[in-house]
């Protein structure tokens, strides 16, 4: 059974919109210190009384990383601060950190980044050809290194040096993806919680099978996953490892850097013929999958290191409403927040929040990527325009800058088009969006402030910023002018300001209004309503426009068909669709765990010997050990229907048909539609129950009772979807000395022939399945869990 450790939200029966009064943030200064040199961090901690930032973000560590708890080392982390010694530099890391924080600077440690996010094939075949040849990003890789035919495009050019240019340096090993770990039981519970609150309409696809080193079959060639396989070898989650790893080093907090484009363009719902977004996309499955990773960091925060605070690099666009075009993360904060709205506020408030830091940079300013007016095109225009879209949804965030040249757009092929930060933009931002966010940071500390050398084409260069004349900016408007540290330099390590440089930034007061929070409801959506252009409503704690005549009964939510999102809204009071959100967080006694001594740490190439950990739970009196290796594989579900032609076999009635224009009120109210008895988790109107995760199926009815339907099936799914290419199978042989983590779990027990799961009794985790998927715990009357079985009475 799925044992929840983390607050559950209980009461389904509402309807969750935007977090209209989100809680303060807390004030920091922070700044990104990108590794390489770990000179960096000795400058830092010898500096760290006066250097005008209080938070540093240690970057990066590999999302496929693993660590064993207790062995001091870095070797399974990618974070490349030392790879020389003994312990890839986790002593010094340790060190260094603890002098920072005696100081008054927190010290995070973040995962992912660009590299660590980018897989080569798939961005280049989803994220830059589906969308055509017009693009700078398609004219600076498919169109000049293969001539615009992507079929040239192979592993020798690194899928045309889509992820990076090849004046970088960069091996195909260093690229990775974010895992999906589907051994691990707190990703398995994470996934439960996605499913179990999710809202969006579709159901979450997960990819367990996608493993480095594995190979994707993509128009008949062996496409190699990128990333390292060690982490699954041993059994391990990279993301309880991060938590795990963060407590061994005493951190502060730690960082989720996510950017998969190429996750939500390759698994996008698209209605449009040549597949490039043309009628617009929906982009959820990135939705549930970055959900899931940041649940399954709070479920392991709580449980081996409450202290810990956990924040992201959020996507300037993550909380714009209205149509998905492709080809970054639209909508991917903005949609989590009516499904997973604890969650969300959990990342940006309170004491374990690390914030949704929000990476307003590497903008451009060509008319296609402007945002709407009367948003103004300059970069601190579009950073007024991105920020206010998260007030709008109700989520407390914290600005973005970057010093010197932006990664985008290609530097190369578009800097014309390019939004470095100059003094007078930060001035503007400074004076009239700062003052409006609680915290602020920029990437990176020791970054160059402009490179004439690398790019001929940058003029001007002495009036991009200058690392001090941010920083200290930046923190007399975060933490008030007469702030010590404010007036501190950050030590120079090779990159010296250009000459004729000004630090000289004019702050003035603001010049418009705070942005307004979530807008009213407008009327609820009706299916029995004829919608056609200029008309509006509201559907699961959205508005809509009408932008044409749309086919009577089709929900708000399907791609293309005429509705436009124009974002989260609160329901007014009086009216028709005020809902009054309850909240239960129910407390589940946690799994017993035993990580079991390890004699060997495997990395892709380096096998090393580490001292071997003996950390043991609380015993438990009756326990299930797994040894079983897996391996990562497709999953098809078959299901088979089998009809009994008995006269004499029960026949379950059905309840009193569905009604499209009926308000279903209380949850479990029972309906019919087409032969088959339905059941609402909560409040609904005119959602279909064949198509809608409001309504649970109940089995078949008219009918001969008993009968395997698809509906009685659990709803995870882990195949990919169609028409996508088939992944190979990988065969990973194991150490021959690996001793992979030993889970211990209470198990179910049947003694004398009576069942631990009976049909009716009660139970304590929604949505955890047992019995074969022939029984779920689920709400009955009056809000209590009990098990709900087909076919069995128990087991």
């Amino acid at each position: 059974m799925l044992l929840s450790i983390i607050s559950v939200v209980a009461s389904l029966a509402t309807t969750v919109t935007a977090l209209a009064t989100p809680p303060a943030g807390e004030n920091f200064v922070g700044a990104y210190v990108l590794f390489g040199d770990p000179a960096k961090l000795k400058l830092l901690a010898d500096n760290a009384a006066t250097i005008p930032v209080n938070r540093i973000f240690l970057s990066f560590v590999r999302p496929d990383m693993y660590y064993i708890p207790g062995s001091n080392t870095l070797i399974g982390a990618g974070l490349n601060y030392n790879n020389t010694q003994a312990d890839y530099g986790f002593a010094e890391v340790k060190k260094y950190t603890e002098t920072l924080q005696k100081n008054g600077v927190e010290v995070f440690l973040s995962m992912g980044g660009w590299d660590y996010n980018c897989w080569p094939y798939a961005y280049a075949k989803y994220s830059i050809n589906d969308y055509g040849s017009t693009t700078p990003t398609y004219q600076s890789t498919i169109q000049k290194y293969a001539g615009g035919d992507i079929n040239k495009c192979d592993e020798s050019n690194q899928y045309c040096w889509a992820c990076e240019p090849p004046t970088n340096g960069n091996k195909l090993e260093d690229f990775t993806i974010f895992p999906e770990p589907g051994h691990s039981e707190t990703w398995q519970q994470a996934i439960a919680y996605v499913e179990a609150n999710n809202k969006m309409g579709t159901k979450p696809i997960w990819h367990p099978e996608l493993v480095g080193g594995s190979k994707y079959l993509a128009n008949g060639k062996a496409i190699t996953v990128p990333g390292n396989d060690a982490w699954f070898k041993l059994k391990r989650d990279p993301y309880q490892d991060f938590v795990l790893l963060a407590k061994d080093l005493g951190l502060d907090g730690v960082d989720i850097d996510y950017e998969e484009f190429w996750h939500a363009d390759m698994f996008k719902v698209d209605g449009s013929a040549k597949n490039d977004c043309g009628s617009g996309c929906t982009g959820f499955q990135t939705v549930y999958k970055f959900s899931a990773i940041m649940q399954n960091m709070r479920i392991n925060v709580e449980k081996y290191y409450p202290a810990l605070r956990v924040g992201t690099a959020a996507s300037a666009a993550g909380a714009w409403a209205g149509t998905w075009w492709g080809g970054n993360l639209k909508g991917l904060t903005l949609n989590m927040v009516p499904s997973f709205p604890d969650l969300v506020q959990w990342i940006g408030t309170g004491p374990n929040a690390g914030g949704w830091n929000v990476m307003s940079y590497d903008l451009s300013k060509s008319t296609v990527n402007c945002p709407p007016s009367p948003a103004e095109c300059d970069l601190a225009g579009q950073v007024d325009f991105y920020m206010a879209q998260y007030i709008a949804a109700g989520v407390s965030a914290n600005v973005g800058y970057e010093i010197g040249i932006p990664a985008y757009p290609p530097p190369s092929t578009d800097f014309a088009n390019s939004l470095p930060l100059l003094n007078a933009d930060a001035g503007k931002i400074l004076s009239n969006v700062q003052p409006y966010y609680k915290a602020g940071f920029f990437w990176e500390l020791f970054k160059a402030q402009g490179d004439e050398k690398a790019f001929p084409n940058v003029k001007n260069a002495e009036k991009h910023i200058a690392v001090n004349a941010l920083a200290q900016n930046l923190c007399k408007s975060i933490l008030g002018a007469k702030t010590p540290r404010c007036s501190g330099s950050v030590p120079i390590l090779a990159n010296a300001e250009f000459p004729g440089t000004s630090n000289v930034v004019v702050i003035t007061p603001p010049n418009k209004p705070k942005p307004s929070g979530p807008l009213p409801c407008a009327t609820p959506f009706d299916i029995a309503t004829q919608y056609k252009t200029g008309m509006t409503l509201s559907y699961k704690g959205y508005n809509y426009d009408v932008a044409y005549w749309v086919i009577l009964g089709t929900l708000p939510t399907t791609p293309s068909a005429g509705f436009v999102q124009k974002g989260l809204c609160v329901a007014s009071s009086g009216s028709a669709t005020t809902t009054t959100t309850t909240t239960t967080t129910t407390k589940v006694a946690p799994t017993t765990t035993t990580v079991a001594p390890t004699t060997t740490t495997v990395a892709p190439t380096t096998t090393t010997k580490v001292a071997p950990t003996t950390t043991t739970a609380a015993p438990t009196t009756t326990t299930t050990t797994t040894t079983t290796t897996a391996v990562p594989t497709t999953t098809t579900t078959t299901t088979t229907t089998t009809a009994v032609p008995s006269p004499t076999s029960n026949v379950v009635p059905c309840a009193a048909a569905w009604d499209a224009s009926a308000t279903y009120n209380e949850p479990r109210s029972t309906v019919s539609y087409q032969n088959v008895n339905y059941v609402n988790k909560w409040w609904t109107k005119g959602e279909i129950p064949s198509s809608s995760s409001v309504w649970e199926s109940k089995g078949a009815c008219g009918s001969v009772a008993g009968t395997t339907t698809a509906a009685h099936q659990p709803a995870r799914q882990l195949q990919p979807l169609l028409p996508l290419p088939l992944l190979l199978p990988l065969q990973l042989p194991l150490p021959t000395t690996v001793a992979a983590a030993t889970t211990t779990t209470t198990a179910a027990t049947t003694t004398g022939g009576s069942s631990s799961i009976v049909k009716g009794a009660a139970c304590s985790t929604f949505g955890a399945w047992e019995c074969g998927y022939a029984c779920i715990c689920n709400y009955a009357a009056g809000n209590v869990l009990v098990w709900e079985c087909t076919g069995v009475s128990g087991c």
